[in-house]
């Protein structure tokens, strides 16, 4: 069910409402989506109670909740979007938000936003070239997360080396192959607190009054998750294929004294004038009935989702 609705101080904003989870999508800036959260729970998405209502600035604001940038990063990724969007109601489930055309950097950002049912939702980031000249630009998804809680990043499967194998086992060259690739930023470290990685999961935790850490994926599992409290917020990242931002990164998590963001990635290449590029992820949203911060935890949960 789609309703139009008031919302912390912006008077235009769109609520979907599955009776399961809902999402707060507001039209006064954007695009965005300010609040996920199940019905009656508390809103997994971080807000900044000085930016949430306002609109017009001249700088960029962070705000809070889901937002829709342009990857590699740079000037151009801190373009303020902070002036009202267009939107359109697909069907009873579907709502289209559009921003102006940029006349500055010569695109338009579009965000598809489906509920498809039992807290899940589709959300279709589509960058389009609305200017005169290619661009060197791609769709980048971050949520920003509320503080206090802890992701979960599955891993591949571990397999032993074939000279750990017991004698006479068949042995294929993909086994001396990597599955996995590792980005750190110059301010992370792999000893870091927040960190706790194991064979099959890695969590990471929120903690308040830390410093800034970054990891970046070339991410092949479907999902990730993360809990606060007793509910849980999961995306799914893209499958990997062409060539991306940040040494490969199709996934990537940021976390500081604020906020634990979970950023997906599409692949880099022009954008010729005219053409649109679009990259989605479909999100779950509920309630969990054992924690998925422990590994037989994360292991029965990723195992529900499809």
């Amino acid at each position: 069910m789609i309703s139009e609705i008031e919302f912390k101080g912006w008077k235009r904003n769109l609520r979907l409402n599955d009776g399961i989870a809902e999402l707060v999508i507001t039209l006064d800036v954007g695009p965005r989506i300010l609040h996920a959260a199940p019905i009656g729970g508390k809103n997994l998405f971080c807000e900044f109670p000085d930016q949430i209502g306002r609109a017009g600035e001249e700088e960029w604001k962070i705000r809070g909740g889901h937002r829709f940038w342009t990857a590699p990063e740079n000037e151009e990724s801190y373009t303020p979007d902070n002036v009202p969007v267009d939107y359109r109601k697909i069907d009873d489930n579907t709502v289209e938000i559009a921003s102006p055309a940029q006349s500055d950097h010569g695109w338009q950002k579009t965000l598809r936003i489906a509920s498809l049912g039992n807290g899940r939702f589709t959300v279709l980031h589509t960058l389009t070239n609305s200017g005169t000249k290619p661009l060197e630009v791609t769709p980048w998804a971050l949520s920003v997360m509320a503080p206090g809680g802890t992701a979960v990043l599955p891993q591949s499967a571990p397999k032993l080396h074939p000279l750990d194998n017991p004698p006479g086992t068949p042995v294929n060259v993909d086994d001396y192959q990597s599955n996995r690739r590792v980005v750190l930023w110059k301010y992370s470290h792999l000893n870091d607190p927040r960190l706790t990685l194991e064979k099959e999961f890695w969590f990471v935790r929120h903690e308040a009054d830390s410093k800034c850490f970054k990891m970046g994926l070339h991410f092949q599992e479907k999902w990730v998750a993360y809990q606060l409290g007793n509910h849980y917020f999961a995306k799914t990242v893209p499958a990997p294929g062409g060539t991306y931002p940040d040494d490969g990164s199709n996934f990537e998590l940021f976390t500081n004294k604020d906020i634990l963001e979970l950023e997906t990635l599409a692949p880099l290449g022009p954008l010729p004038v005219g053409a649109s590029r679009s990259h989605e992820e479909t999100w779950q949203i509920g309630t969990l009935s054992e924690s998925i911060t422990t590994v037989a935890g994360a292991k029965a949960f990723f195992a529900t989702l499809k």
